[in-house]
């Protein structure tokens, strides 16, 4: 994951920021469903740099991405991959 870059794509107003997802995540894995329904399991990692926190997302079959800081709220993380249907549901989940 190239860091920091940003995310990119489309912007969603997340309802909290990526620091309380990141705790909220960090107390246990999350299980929840992504916005397409598919069974999502949230975990904390950290960036190829080894020092930036991410949230990672793993799917039934595979691992879907992670999000850091400065893509938290897009639809595409700072690699360009397709993230908002975990990051949105996320953080409609901790509502």
């Amino acid at each position: 994951m190239p860091h920091p870059k940003g995310g990119h794509g489309n912007f969603f107003n997340p309802k909290h920021t990526f620091e309380e997802a990141f705790a909220f995540v960090s107390k246990l894995d999350v299980v929840f469903l992504s916005t397409t329904k598919e069974k999502i399991v949230a975990t904390t990692g950290l960036a190829q740099d080894r020092v930036t926190p991410t949230l990672v997302f793993y799917g039934e079959d595979s691992r879907h991405g992670n999000v850091c800081h400065e893509c938290w709220g897009y639809r595409n993380n700072c690699s360009r991959t397709r993230i908002g249907q975990c990051t949105e549901a996320l953080d409609e989940f901790m509502s």
